[in-house]
C-alpha cells in the first residue's frame, strides 16, 4: 500500500481529488492528500515542511504534480527516495483512478509504472479514432 499526495498550482489538486471521489465514490482505498501551491506563498521551505508531514519511513508515497519543472514538481523532487517516495508529473484523473484502486503489483516500482501507463494510455485524440 502507499499514500497519494497531489501537489499542483492553484486548486487543481483539490478539484482532482473531488472528481476522483465523484468517480469512485466509496471505493477509494488509499489516503489521498493535497497541497495547493498558490501565487501568494512561494516560499520553498513552507511547502517542503507541508510535504514532509505526509512522508514517513514506514509508508510508501506517490507524489503527483501537475507539470514537470514547475514549483510543485521542483519542491517534490527533493523528497524523491527510490523505492519509498516517487514523483509522477502530468497528473490526470485516469492515473489517479488507477492509483486509488490498484491492488495487485509485484513492487512499488511496478505500481508506479502501471499508474504512469494508465495516465498515458488515456490521452485520446478523437481525430485519431476511426469513427
Amino acid at each position: 500500500m502507499f499514500n497519494i499526495l497531489i501537489i499542483t498550482h492553484g486548486t487543481l489538486c483539490e478539484e482532482l481529488k473531488s472528481s476522483l471521489e465523484f468517480v469512485l465514490g466509496e471505493k477509494i482505498i488509499r489516503n489521498i492528500f493535497t497541497i495547493t501551491i498558490n501565487k501568494d506563498t512561494r516560499d520553498f521551505d513552507t511547502y517542503a515542511n507541508r510535504i514532509s508531514n505526509f512522508i514517513t519511513e514506514d509508508q510508501k508515497t506517490i507524489i503527483f504534480t501537475d507539470m514537470f519543472g514547475g514549483t510543485p514538481s521542483n519542491i517534490s523532487l527533493t523528497f524523491f527516495k527510490k523505492g519509498l517516495v516517487e514523483i509522477i508529473s502530468g497528473v490526470n484523473l485516469p492515473m489517479l483512478v488507477k492509483a486509488s484502486t490498484i491492488e495487485e503489483y509485484e513492487s512499488f516500482e511496478e505500481a508506479v509504472s502501471i499508474i504512469k501507463s494508465s495516465g498515458q494510455d488515456n490521452i485520446i485524440v478523437a481525430g485519431d479514432l476511426n469513427i
